[in-house]
C-alpha cells in the first residue's frame, strides 16, 4: 500500500500537480504578457444615441498564464489579472465621462479587475481566426460576475498574439444603475457591450 502510495505520488509530482490538484510548475504553463497597447472600450445606448468610451493603453505590465496539463472542468487552469483604472475611462465628452465614473463609483472602487480562470486550450498554436473561450471574474464597483467571454486570436508571430473578445453585459449585474440625464429625459440603456483587446508576448 505503502509503496503505490509513493508511486502515485511521483506521478503527480512529474506533471507538476499537487497533491490537491491545484498547484502548477513553471514546466506546466505557457506565459504570456500583457502589453502596454493592448485596450478595452465599453459600447453603450441611451433613448437617443449612442456612445463609447475606452481605456486606449493597458499602463501595466502583467502577465497570464495558461497551464497545458491541469484542467478545471474540462478547461485549462489559468491564472493572472488585469487591472483597470476605472478613471482613466474617456468617452469623448466631458459630461458623459463624468456620469459613467460617478456611477461606476471611481471613488470608492477606483479599479476593474478581470481575473482569468480557464481557457479552452493552449494559446500556443492557434492560427489567425482561431478561437478561445476564457471564464474571468469581474469585480466592479464592489461587485464580482463571472463570465465566459470567446476570443478571436490574430497572429503576429508565434509568439506574438492579439486576443479580441466581446462580451455584453449589464450595470444591473454589479448592482449599479445607468445613469440619466434632464431630469430621466435622457436614458442609458442597461446594456454594454465590453470589448477586451489583449496584446500578448509569449514569455
Amino acid at each position: 500500500m505503502i509503496r503505490k502510495f509513493i508511486c502515485c505520488l511521483a506521478i503527480f509530482v512529474s506533471l507538476g500537480v499537487g497533491i490537491d490538484g491545484t498547484s502548477l510548475t513553471p514546466a506546466a504553463t505557457e506565459s504570456w504578457q500583457v502589453r502596454s497597447s493592448s485596450s478595452l472600450r465599453v459600447n453603450g445606448k441611451t433613448n437617443i444615441n449612442s456612445f463609447c468610451c475606452a481605456i486606449p493603453s493597458y499602463e501595466r505590465t502583467d502577465t497570464i498564464r495558461v497551464s497545458t496539463v491541469h484542467q478545471v472542468s474540462g478547461d485549462l487552469k489559468a491564472e493572472g489579472k488585469l487591472i483597470i483604472p476605472v478613471g482613466k475611462f474617456d468617452c469623448h465628452h466631458k459630461i458623459m465621462t463624468k456620469d459613467l465614473q460617478k456611477t461606476l463609483r471611481a471613488d470608492e472602487y477606483p479599479n476593474m479587475t478581470i481575473n482569468f480562470h480557464s481557457f479552452s486550450k493552449p494559446l500556443e498554436g492557434i492560427a489567425s481566426g482561431g478561437m478561445v473561450t476564457t471564464k474571468v471574474e469581474i469585480y466592479l464597483a464592489g461587485a464580482k460576475k463571472v463570465y465566459s467571454i470567446d476570443f478571436e486570436v490574430k497572429q503576429y508571430t508565434k509568439k506574438q498574439l492579439e486576443l479580441t473578445g466581446i462580451k455584453p453585459l449589464l450595470f444591473s449585474d454589479f448592482g449599479l444603475k445607468p445613469p440619466s440625464k434632464l431630469g430621466g429625459t435622457i436614458k442609458v440603456k442597461n446594456e454594454l457591450s465590453v470589448e477586451i483587446k489583449l496584446q500578448v508576448t509569449r514569455i
